[in-house]
């Protein structure tokens, strides 16, 4: 008749040979990082549980043979402990790469016992010292693998939102449930409880990273991308980066820089920032800008620095990260230049040929003069948009608080309605806190197009919606035409499509600048529509 611990036995190598299964199948069906790994890690822990259980069976139920399958486990621990903490490494992103000197520094270990056995072997009087001493090192290298590879699989499933804790919690339940089953196994001294635990040192993993690959989808979405992602952000970013200590002393530093700044790693490793930028920590955090000597010439950068704290709040150094602003700095110089003088030059040269066509009417009646001072006004409209939306972009981080039912009022009454009627639907108020400049420049342009192009009137909404005030300017006009909201929509005008003037800019800016959303309809008349947030929030996109 079979006995139980046959049978357990019999379970015990059947569970053994699925987790062998497991390895060979996610070997096979995934491409991961840490793929390859966790095969070796689970090929080699289901064959140890092979070698103990059939080595029991072989051997019978004598006295000595009783914690053989522990002493097999015991040496498969030795040899699986390697490929477990590279899968933890290589799983969670932080090492995904093994070149010939990390895996000849990996395997030492292996050649120290090989080493400790063949002078055992040879000079038997002395070798048990040593033993002893190689047998400690390979202990505390083994499980230093074993913490090493639960603690990073437990602590990257535990900051991932995507990642189930569970499944780091399966991945590591498969080597301690084996480990604390070999310890537990020299404590038994009868063959069915040894046989028993047999079968649930080597089930308990096999059901743990079942789980783990089918329950909780271990390889369908890795946390490897998102630290190599933080890596090669920090690797391809522009600016410049340094991390230091609290002696300012420099201890990283980014591609960009050593590329820019023509340095190396060696040689400025544990060097003070100072005598590497010539600039400290101190400089930097008053200055706005500072100019380094680059391999294109002097460039003028925004500099940006952040204290790096551990997980207790303690401060371990800064990081100085540099931004160029060479070309930023003089487009708005230029721009400013360009703007000042314009508009300087614009008013006083209409005011000149107003005043020439003005005394050219008096002596020709024929409607040219009159054409040219309507001219010269437009040129001149043309030079207060560009001073209005000067105003609210230079400003954009102003703001105040705003009643919109009364700037909708204010720009109505001093906007030229003749031959329109201008209806309302507004509520008694709507107060926002926004930039306030904007908020009349987008009201100015959106009423003075409806009023313009309206056939017969007008009328303008106001409604609060869960966040923003909503602002509706309906005119029953021709409609703009597609060609100027298409250049709108591109950010640009080219000589093909462009608008008739600054207006619709002034209102797409200006809305841009509260952070609000503008959309227009164009089925019958215009419908211009754009919403002012409750609270101010910063541009979403670029003025």
């Amino acid at each position: 008749m079979v006995s139980l611990a046959t049978v357990l036995f019999g379970g015990g190598i059947f569970v053994s040979l699925v987790l062998c299964l497991l390895g060979l199948y996610s070997y096979r069906r995934w491409d991961e990082p840490g793929v390859l790994s966790f095969a070796v890690f689970t090929v080699l822990l289901g064959l140890s549980g092979l070698a103990g259980g059939i080595g029991q069976s072989v051997l019978g139920a004598g006295a000595q043979d009783q914690a053989f399958w522990a002493v097999s486990g015991l040496l498969g621990v030795a040899l699986w402990c390697l490929p477990w903490g590279l899968f933890g490494l290589q799983y969670s992103g932080r090492y995904t790469r093994l070149s010939r000197r990390n895996i000849a520094f990996l395997l030492v270990p292996y050649v120290l016992v090989i080493g400790g056995l063949t002078f055992q072997l040879l000079a038997p009087a002395g070798g048990s010292v040593l033993a002893l001493i190689v047998g400690g090192v390979v202990a505390v290298y083994m499980f230093g693998l074993l913490a090493l590879g639960v603690g990073i699989v437990l602590k990257t499933t535990a900051e991932y939102s995507h990642l189930s804790l569970r499944a780091g919690v399966s991945l590591s339940a498969a080597p301690l449930a084996v480990v604390i089953g070999l310890n537990a196994a020299n404590a038994l001294s009868t063959r069915a409880t040894i046989a028993e635990a047999y079968l649930v040192t080597f089930a308990i993993p096999t059901l743990a990273l079942g789980l783990a690959l089918f329950r909780y989808d271990t390889f369908e979405s890795t946390p490897a991308v998102g630290t190599i992602g933080e890596r090669e952000i920090a690797r391809e970013i522009d600016d410049l980066v340094f991390v230091v200590d609290n002696h300012d002393r420099l201890i990283k530093l980014n591609e960009a820089a050593i590329e820019t700044l023509g340095l190396s790693r060696e040689t400025t490793h544990g060097k003070p920032l100072s005598t590497v930028l010539d600039d400290d920590i101190e400089r930097f955090q008053d200055r706005e800008t500072v100019t380094l000597e680059t391999a294109d010439g002097s460039r003028r950068y925004d500099a940006q620095v952040s204290t790096v704290t551990d997980q207790h709040g303690r401060e371990l150094g800064s990081l100085v990260s540099l931004h160029d602003v060479t070309e930023h700095d003089l487009r708005e110089q230029r721009l400013a230049v360009l703007n000042r003088v314009l508009r300087h030059n614009l008013r006083n040269k209409v005011e000149v040929v107003k005043s020439h066509a003005e005394v050219l009417g008096q002596h020709h009646e024929n409607g040219h003069a009159e054409t040219i001072v309507d001219t010269a006004d437009d040129i001149a409209d043309l030079g207060q948009s560009a001073r209005t939306i000067d105003q609210f972009v230079s400003c954009s981080q102003a703001s105040s608080m705003v009643d919109v039912v009364e700037a909708v009022r204010t720009t109505v009454n001093e906007t030229a309605t003749d031959g329109v009627t201008v209806s309302f639907d507004l509520p008694e108020r709507a107060t926002v806190e926004t930039n306030s400049e904007a908020l009349h420049g987008a009201l100015d342009s959106a009423v003075e197009n409806a009023v313009t192009y309206a056939e017969s009137g007008i009328e303008i909404t106001v409604s609060e919606g869960e966040t923003s005030y909503e602002v509706t300017i309906a005119d029953d006009g021709p409609g703009i035409p597609e060609a100027e909201l298409a250049s709108l929509d591109d950010g640009t005008e080219t000589a093909l499509e462009h608008g008739t003037g600054l207006g619709l800019w002034q209102l797409k800016w200006a809305v841009t600048t509260m952070g609000g959303e503008l959309d227009f309809e164009t089925d019958d008349g215009t419908t211009v529509r754009f919403t002012v947030p409750h609270g101010y929030r910063q541009p979403t996109d670029q003025v």
